[in-house]
């Protein structure tokens, strides 16, 4: 299951893990209910990997956080790779390229797949 931490638990799992992906999400977002099965199935997959760590923060009960991180969308998935926002290359929804440090919105499960994979192999 995948843990829903505070924002001080958030900032030491950025500094020990080498990639971190943190849920934003909010109890009324019906969305991020529907992207918890998802996560929670990227979890098991990748339980074996040390270098990967999935969790999730209520931004309703963590306004700051949201604030802070510049979250307007829910569910957003912020990605940290080596203590730092991560810079993931994706395509957006015209095929143009842009660089990304989150997932926004409930997507299929390949797309954070991908990010995790190409992460991880650098």
């Amino acid at each position: 299951m995948v843990d829903d931490i505070s924002p001080e638990e958030v900032e030491i799992a950025v500094k020990e893990t080498r990639l971190l992906l943190v849920e934003a999400w909010s109890p009324s977002c019906g969305p991020c209910k529907d992207l918890g099965p998802i996560l929670e199935e990227l979890e098991e997959m990748y339980e074996e990997n040390s270098n990967l760590r999935i969790v999730k923060i209520n931004t309703q009960a963590h306004i700051g956080f949201a604030s802070k991180n510049n979250i307007f969308a829910l569910p957003s998935v912020l990605c940290f790779f080596e203590g730092e926002p991560a810079k993931y290359v994706c395509l957006d929804s015209r095929g143009d390229t842009q660089v990304v440090d989150r997932l926004v919105g409930l997507r299929p499960m390949d797309h954070y797949e991908n990010m995790i994979s190409s992460l991880l192999s650098i």
